[in-house]
């Protein structure tokens, strides 16, 4: 008869072959040593987003609420729009990341974000109390469609 202890023994121990191992360590190595070399060196980054002249900046007051529902205002108290819970995701989900990020920076929580789009086409959401930006677009058409329309409600308000 065969010794099973002795058979499951030899599979755990080879579970992950140390050649394995040894390139993941060698890769991360390699990754730690790059990244180390750009720091040094102050190399500028090279992927980033493309940058237009502004053509339309809009403070705006994004009031959210832990259901998701939204209310937007522009800084004179005027509803932009008010999204329910299923409509505001999107919305909902950049305000709380305001929120979390002026908590961090130990700034008031509130304060308008400014909405801006660019000559290409390119959307930026900015809050000036905790210095904290996002390129709307990287986040796909349907999330950045959302501010947009917030955009859009804002130009026919005025």
């Amino acid at each position: 008869m065969t010794d099973l202890s002795q058979v499951n023994s030899e599979k755990r121990s080879e579970m992950v072959p140390r050649a394995l191992v040894r390139a993941v360590c060698g890769l991360l190595l390699a990754v730690l040593f790059i990244v180390a070399y750009a720091s040094i060196t102050d190399r500028p980054p090279v992927a980033v987003a493309p940058a237009g002249e502004i053509v339309i900046s809009k403070p705006m007051v994004i009031k959210a609420q832990t259901s998701g529902a939204v209310r937007v205002f522009d800084t004179d108290g005027v509803l932009i729009a008010d999204l329910s819970a299923g409509q505001g995701g999107f919305i909902s989900s950049i305000a709380r990341t305001v929120k979390r990020q002026r908590i961090l920076s130990n700034v008031s929580l509130d304060g308008p974000v400014i909405l801006t789009s660019d000559t290409l086409g390119r959307l930026k959401i900015t809050d000036p109390n905790s210095g904290w930006s996002a390129d709307l677009m990287s986040f796909g058409a349907d999330n950045s469609g959302a501010f947009a329309m917030l955009l859009a409600e804002r130009e026919k308000g005025n």
